[in-house]
């Protein structure tokens, strides 16, 4: 009975000591100053933050760190006065335990807010919401099916990111339709950029991303659709390990006020509106002086609404045609601020006397009418690419050179590289000046003027 005590006292201090080592480990990194809450990460003057190498969240250009969330979280660094540590992740496993363990403080990964992750993590507020796409091939180029309705989806292939919410959404979807859709995860290791590339190669039908993801990567992939949602939009957020309360106020009052500046918008220009943008700064957009782009700016902005057209885009064929001189006259004819010939202008109801705002008002209605001749064009830059086209030369040689394009085994639907090169050489050579010099003042103002 002696004994039986003495071994039972043994075995409660053992116990209690590997409660109390536990219980020690533990609170490194739940509570306390070793928490790694904003107190720590200002005495470390570092904030360690997790990315995935992707246009969208961290990755290398000529030598220069770029992503839409790196350069969030490097003006949010810069304004607590601590340094940014980037750590690129392989799999969200390990980014979820570098988080619960305290190895990082921020998780940058187009992190979306879903009722299972809020029980592992805390979250900022959202800095983007986006809904999820299916990504597919044009139905030029021979995808299985071109799917226009989501119940085309029942038995159909889809690949998807490892850990991701899209597994979630494709679950709900098939519970939804009722039926069955064969979808799957791919190696943790792939991204969802890994596999819009797969998808243009032909080696996966269809996978799931998020449209903001779609919309940086569509520069790159030609050849793919997204334009069908699968979902609502969703919030994305930075993921945050729980118990860092004062890191997340300072963070959610930053985001509160960043996502309000120009900057903000900046940012979401140059990352998701094309590749030909990545390598402008923010200085180049205070330089421009961004915000104030000519005289006429709210008479732009007023035509464009009433025609539900971008004013950025009436306001780079004006500064193309006439350099914003509303009374300037050029070959045959051609006056104004647009360069109307005579009987186009009879047309739009303007002459080479009326004032610049009728003339932008008849401007802005032909640019409507160029886009509305080119509907079937389901890529919308491609689209603005042939209205722009046509306004300079007209609908039929445009037309005469989608034909030719058929000919030569070219894409009609695509004017860079195809109906362009299928324009006559001398006229050719002309509109695709055109059609490429006014495409970039269009691209470039709206990443400057709102």
């Amino acid at each position: 009975m002696k004994n039986f005590k003495y071994i039972l006292h043994l075995f409660l201090l053992i116990l209690i000591f590997s409660c109390k080592r536990n219980t020690d480990r533990s609170s490194d990194f739940v509570f306390g100053e070793e928490a790694s809450d904003l107190p720590v990460i200002l005495k470390d003057k570092e904030l360690k933050v997790l990315f995935e190498y992707s246009p969208t969240s961290f990755y290398f250009y000529k030598g220069t760190n770029m992503g839409f969330e790196y350069e969030m979280l490097k003006a949010f660094s810069k304004e607590i006065g601590v340094k940014l540590k980037v750590e690129l992740i392989k799999d969200f496993s390990e980014a979820e335990r570098k988080i619960i363990y305290g190895d990082a403080q921020i998780l940058a990964c187009n992190y979306t807010i879903t009722k299972e992750r809020k029980q592992k993590f805390d979250f900022t507020i959202p800095y983007l919401r986006t809904p999820q796409v299916l990504i597919q091939r044009m139905p030029w180029d021979s995808t299985p099916e071109y799917i226009k309705d989501p119940i085309q989806l029942i038995h159909k292939k889809i690949v998807v990111a490892s850990n991701s919410s899209y597994l979630q959404r494709l679950s709900h979807l098939q519970e939804e339709l009722g039926d069955t859709i064969f979808y799957q995860s791919a190696s943790q290791k792939i991204t969802p950029e890994d596999l819009m590339r797969f998808v243009s190669e032909k080696k996966v039908d269809y996978t799931v991303v998020d449209n903001h993801i779609a919309v940086a990567s569509a520069y790159e992939f030609k050849n793919l659709d997204h334009h069908m949602r699968l979902s609502v939009k969703q919030q994305i957020a930075f993921g945050l390990r729980k118990n860092t309360p004062l890191l997340r106020y300072k963070l959610n009052r930053w985001i509160k006020t960043f996502k309000k500046t120009p900057h903000y918008h900046f940012l979401k220009q140059k990352y998701y509106h094309g590749k030909e943008l990545s390598e402008l700064t923010y200085d180049d957009y205070l330089n421009a002086g961004g915000g104030t782009l000519s005289a006429y700016d709210k008479i732009f902005k007023r035509e464009a609404t009433n025609e539900q057209i971008e004013w950025q885009l009436v306001a780079a064929v004006v500064q193309q045609e006439s350099n914003f001189k509303p009374y300037i006259k050029g070959k045959g004819g051609a006056f104004g601020l647009m360069q109307f010939m005579p009987n186009t202008g009879r047309r739009y109801g303007v002459n080479p006397e009326s004032s610049p705002s009728t003339q932008i008002k008849a401007g802005t209605k032909k640019i409507k009418t160029d886009l509305k001749l080119w509907n079937e064009i389901q890529n919308p830059n491609q689209k603005i690419k042939f209205a722009l086209a046509t306004y300079n030369a007209g609908h039929a040689p445009i037309l005469k050179a989608q034909q030719r394009a058929i000919q030569m085994g070219l894409d009609p639907m695509m004017w860079d590289n195809n109906v362009e090169k299928a324009l006559v050489k001398k006229r050719g050579r002309r509109v695709a000046h055109y059609v490429k010099q006014v495409y970039k003042r269009y691209a470039t103002f709206k990443l400057m003027y709102e």
